[in-house]
């Protein structure tokens, strides 16, 4: 039986990974009522994939072009702008669902009456080990929004499409840190979300490039998030993040003088005793951690 539900995928030119995301929700219990695959970067080999599998399902399963705004959040809009189901799940070209994960969201959804659900993620690291990602309850982080992304990735979240609407879909502006952007704007919104606290989302880590690599793409998105939410975030972690976006300047910077540069403006927001007491680039114990 097919649910009111799209899955969104948005991919970057990793095929490999994307046929084991389709796989995993061609498997599910509760098929969606389609998939669709939205390649910001229009490859071969991510064409062939979506044309060979959709050959071989009884689900609708396409893949549309985005050209307009790449990258994660341009794409994931431009899913949801495309399909008409009444409910909106996205996955990560490089995660997977578990196959009882649309079940257990969509029966959480009809039980709470929320208009989204934040399912359970099981990180898998490098060495193997396992770290259990469950969000909590909306009452309990809504005075402490800015303190981190307490679990919502772009990989967990199914939710109704008025109120993907209502918050404004995901920000394009930011590379990184846009699920926890979003996840702001739902809670200040006042859209209500369950939560499955089961593990039915699977992140792996891998080699590659990924948004959370320390990059000069990834400290401009951090200097975007924190102009965007400036006047509502709290001193100390803009002060955290900041110190984030400076440490990964300084270790990209090209030259002895640019890395001068980027420490002393890291001494001037820190002072230099706590600027030596920890490793450039890292965050101190209270810093904010993040999922993506």
């Amino acid at each position: 039986m097919l649910s009111k539900v799209a899955c969104i995928i948005p991919t970057h030119g990793r095929p490999g990974h994307l046929s084991r995301s389709i796989e995993s929700v061609l498997q599910q219990s509760l098929a969606p009522a389609e998939v669709i695959v939205v390649d910001d970067l229009g490859d071969g080999p991510t064409a062939a994939i979506v044309q060979v599998t959709a050959l071989r399902t009884e689900i609708p399963l396409r893949r549309i072009l985005n050209r307009s705004n790449p990258g994660a959040s341009g794409s994931r809009n431009a899913g949801a702008a495309a399909s008409e189901a009444e409910f909106l799940a996205f996955l990560d070209d490089d995660d997977v669902w578990l196959p009882d994960h649309l079940a257990r969201a969509m029966a959480e959804l009809t039980r709470s009456g929320a208009d989204a659900v934040i399912s359970g993620l099981r990180r898998i690291k490098h060495d193997g080990t396992i770290q259990p990602i469950v969000m909590p309850p909306r009452a309990a982080i809504r005075d402490r929004l800015f303190d981190k992304n307490f679990g919502m990735t772009g990989s967990n979240l199914v939710i109704r499409r008025a109120a993907f609407e209502r918050v404004g879909g995901f920000d394009p502006a930011l590379p990184v840190y846009n699920d926890w952007d979003f996840l702001i704007r739902m809670i200040s919104g006042g859209i209500e979300y369950g939560v499955v606290s089961d593990l039915t989302v699977e992140w792996r880590e891998h080699e590659g490039e990924r948004i959370s690599t320390p990059s000069l793409r990834r400290a401009a998105g951090i200097e975007n998030f924190i102009a965007k939410h400036a006047a509502a975030m709290p001193s100390l972690n803009r002060r955290d993040l900041t110190a984030i976006a400076l440490g990964i300047r300084w270790r990209n910077a090209g030259s002895l003088m640019s890395r001068l540069v980027w420490a002393a403006r890291l001494v001037r927001l820190l002072g230099l005793r706590e600027t030596l007491g920890r490793r450039l680039g890292m965050t101190r114990k209270r810093v904010i951690e993040v999922s993506l």
